[in-house]
């Protein structure tokens, strides 16, 4: 697949992710290198991506060390080479755990909001932390039934 040559879906899916990820505090290219890596049928190595997406070595590099790193990737050696092939995974619960860290962050600032606020924003703020923290306790059994559900 080159996303240069025109397969509007798969690239406008890959730019897509690469802007969401922007949103959760990771680089653009992380989010193109999974998007990409989702669409592919077999492992990758770094060159074919690095052609594929058209950006720098380097970037594909530091984006497939976050994406292991996350859960969200897999990186394998090829028998008898130095070269590292990369695939995705497809663990949702990886992907919630990532967000869930920055939503407990969200929660911590909420509750220290709450600790200034005049009583009618710490009562909202306290409602929302609640809130918050609730779905945090609760998200890892919501995966669980879910998963077992199938």
């Amino acid at each position: 697949m080159n996303v240069a040559d025109g397969k509007n879906g798969q690239h406008a899916f890959i730019e897509d992710m690469g802007q969401h990820m922007v949103g959760w505090g990771l680089p653009r290219n992380t989010g193109r290198v999974y998007a990409y890596l989702l669409l592919q049928d077999e492992p990758v190595s770094l060159d074919r991506m690095v052609a594929d997406l058209e950006i720098a070595k380097s970037g594909a590099s530091v984006a497939t060390r976050q994406l292991v790193q996350f859960g969200m990737a897999r990186a394998s050696g090829q028998r008898g080479s130095r070269r590292v092939l990369y695939e995705a995974l497809y663990n949702v619960a990886a992907i919630f755990e990532a967000r869930n860290a920055q939503a407990a962050k969200l929660l911590k600032m909420y509750r220290e909001g709450a600790a200034v606020a005049s009583p009618a924003p710490r009562r909202r703020l306290e409602e929302t932390s609640d809130v918050v923290e609730r779905l945090l306790q609760e998200m890892p059994s919501l995966l669980r039934r879910i998963q077992e559900g199938r």
